[in-house]
């Protein structure tokens, strides 16, 4: 599954594209080092999972949920 990592505006900031299996982990570290260089931005951007065409189909995870994933691991 390919994720996009957007902001509250809706704009796309990141694509996680990967072909080897980890997409969701390669998308929450991207959220983990984009608050680590902006911590407001912890309430204002999420991971998106997204089909080919780039519609969404699952669950927002905001960078707060995957920031908080690392401190409690």
């Amino acid at each position: 599954m390919t994720y996009g990592i957007f902001s509250s505006a809706g704009n796309l900031i990141a694509w996680c594209d990967r072909s080897e299996i980890g997409q969701q982990d390669a998308a929450l570290k991207a959220l983990r080092d984009l608050v680590d260089e902006e911590p407001e931005a912890a309430d204002d951007v999420a991971a998106i999972p997204v089909i080919e065409t780039g519609r969404p189909c699952g669950e927002a995870i905001p960078a707060s949920a995957a920031v908080g994933s690392a401190t409690a691991a």
